[in-house]
């Protein structure tokens, strides 16, 4: 799984190199998740709360003055299934797109007790 990374604990980067997002686990609603998006990545005002719109703007990022950015989840946030489905592969398909590009990087980091969870909502295992 190219795009996320799974570890036990905090990956550790230099604070002045990256933007570091921590997605709080505690997060039990879709508009929840979104809105502490928009909060947390400086989003513009035009964001539309809606899941095409977080791809969107995953996509942009042109307000980051750093390269990379990372979102580091402890836990799954606490929504439904299909919406926790619909979240990752936004995630996922964010991250990949920006592959081999200068811009920006995005890195998505798990929990690693959270990995067959996360490849069973997208790969149906």
């Amino acid at each position: 799984m190219g795009a996320f990374h799974f570890l036990d604990g905090d990956p550790v980067y230099n604070s002045a190199e990256v933007f570091y997002v921590r997605i709080d686990p505690e997060i039990s609603s879709s508009d929840e998740l979104l809105r502490a998006f928009y909060y947390s990545l400086w989003l513009p005002g035009y964001f539309g709360f809606n899941w095409d719109a977080l791809y969107d703007c995953l996509r942009d990022l042109e307000w980051i003055p750093q390269r990379k950015v990372v979102l580091v989840h402890r836990g799954l946030p606490k929504i439904p299934q299909g919406e926790l489905k619909i979240y990752l592969e936004v995630l996922r398909d964010a991250a990949l797109s920006w592959e081999g590009e200068n811009a920006h990087d995005i890195e998505v980091f798990f929990d690693a007790s959270d990995q067959s969870t996360v490849e069973e909502n997208l790969f149906g295992c």
